[in-house]
């Protein structure tokens, strides 16, 4: 008589594989919540900046109307650090007013790392 074996195959992770996509996942994680929050702030502004443009009563403003406009918006969206730390520039001409975004951001990443984002942007008002 023959006798049969059946060897079965084990599905599913091991302890140790889990533990790497555990790591992996916390580590992407950790990043998202550091860099997220800086691109969503920057894009808050490009929006509130592009839906000024966009307003008829812009090309009627002065340009400390202009100014103190666009602050109030930042800070209804609690963009209070691009007041404080000066994250906009107003350029206004006599044929054009311009809005610059033009800053960095700064921090920790972990123990001896840090990260630098860039950001340059330039908005006409009068368009």
């Amino acid at each position: 008589m023959v006798e049969m074996t059946f060897v079965r195959k084990t599905e599913g992770l091991a302890f140790s594989e889990i533990l790497i996509w555990l790591s992996i996942c916390i580590a992407v994680g950790s990043i998202g919540a550091k860099f997220v929050p800086v691109y969503w702030d920057h894009r808050t502004a490009i929006s509130i900046v592009e839906d000024l443009a966009q307003s008829p009563e812009t090309s009627q403003l002065e340009s400390d109307a202009l100014q103190t406009m666009i602050e109030r918006r930042f800070k209804l969206n609690n963009l209070h650090d691009f007041i404080k730390e000066n994250r906009f520039e107003l350029e206004s001409g006599s044929d054009r007013s311009v809005v610059r975004l033009q800053y960095e951001v700064r921090g920790d990443l972990a123990v001896n790392i840090d990260y630098v984002i860039a950001f340059d942007d330039s908005i006409r008002l009068d368009d």
